[in-house]
Order: structure tokens, then C-alpha cells, then sequence
């Protein structure tokens, strides 16, 4: 049971992950919360929910509920890259054509801060300060740089889970 492929069942849970993440993004969104509120927090309580969800269905229905800690983690890892693929492509499409002020409203908070933080700044030092927070605030940058985080923490939520999903086979060889 154990040398079976937990590839394409991990995409589909990955991808409905996914879409479950989006779906609460634009909720959110079409709420008017706020992209800094601890609301948002709520996308990685269903990405641990989908990638638990995805590893046990996938030990009870493909392999026979045996699962060792390793398939179940990178069973995890296949879920988290494929559900956080789908979510940045739509955070990409996001910043890019649906509200493109969010990453406009991001440049002006960090002026605020620049010019908090040092209110006698020169124009120059403030105008090359802003042309190098302009570089990573452009949809390309928010969206990589949030997959690389996202995986990072997946990675992690799918090292810790794994341990409650494996099942050791019992039976006596």
C-alpha cells in the first residue's frame, strides 16, 4: 500500500484548498476588512484544515489507512504547494486588475512611517527611499514573495500535522 503515488489526489485536495483560501480572501474583501486584520489569520487555519483533511482522506481511501510520516508529510508538502500556488496566481490576478490601490495605500503607509520615523529626511533621501519601496510593492513582487512565506509556514504546518496523520502498519509481517 505504502508505494502508492499520493500525487494527483494531493493536487485536487491542494487545489480545493485553495480555493477555499480565495473564496475567504473575497470574502473578506467584499467585507470591507481591512488586508491587515487579524481576519486574514483565518487562511492558515483552513490551509492546516485542508492540509489534515487531504492527508487522511488520502491514507483512509488510496493507501489503505497506512500512512508513515514521511508519505503523510510530503503528501502535506504536495497539498500546501498546489493549494498556495492557486491562492498567489489569484493574489497576482488580485493586485494586479481587481484592486491594484491596496499596493498604492501599502506605498503611502510606508512613506508615513518613513517620514514618522525621520520627519527632517531630505526630499532626495525620501524620493530614493520611495522608489525602492515602489520595487516591492508591484503585484509580481507581493505575489512570489508571499508564495515563498506561505510555503515556508506550509512546510512547517505539514511537519507538525503529519504526526497526527500517519498510521504504522499493525499487522505482523
Amino acid at each position: 500500500m505504502e508505494n502508492k503515488s499520493t500525487f494527483v489526489p494531493a493536487l485536487k485536495y491542494g487545489l480545493l484548498t485553495g480555493l477555499a483560501m480565495i473564496v475567504f480572501s473575497l470574502i473578506l474583501y467584499l467585507a470591507g476588512v481591512n488586508y491587515k486584520s487579524l481576519w486574514n489569520l483565518i487562511n492558515y487555519l483552513i490551509l492546516i484544515v485542508g492540509i489534515y483533511w487531504g492527508m487522511d482522506s488520502i491514507r483512509k481511501e488510496i493507501l489503505g489507512n497506512v500512512m508513515s510520516y514521511g508519505k503523510a508529510f510530503v503528501t502535506g508538502l504536495w497539498i500546501v504547494l498546489f493549494a498556495i500556488l492557486l491562492s498567489s496566481i489569484f493574489s497576482y490576478i488580485f493586485l494586479s486588475y481587481i484592486d491594484p490601490s491596496i499596493l498604492t495605500n501599502a506605498l503611502s503607509d510606508a512613506q508615513d512611517k518613513i517620514l514618522a520615523a525621520n520627519p527632517n529626511i531630505s526630499d532626495a533621501d525620501l524620493d530614493k527611499a520611495m522608489n525602492m519601496a515602489k520595487k516591492f510593492t508591484t503585484p509580481a513582487f507581493s505575489a512570489i514573495t508571499g508564495f515563498i512565506w506561505n510555503v515556508i509556514v506550509g512546510t512547517i504546518f505539514s511537519l507538525i500535522i503529519a504526526i497526527f496523520a500517519k498510521r504504522e502498519d499493525k499487522t505482523i509481517a
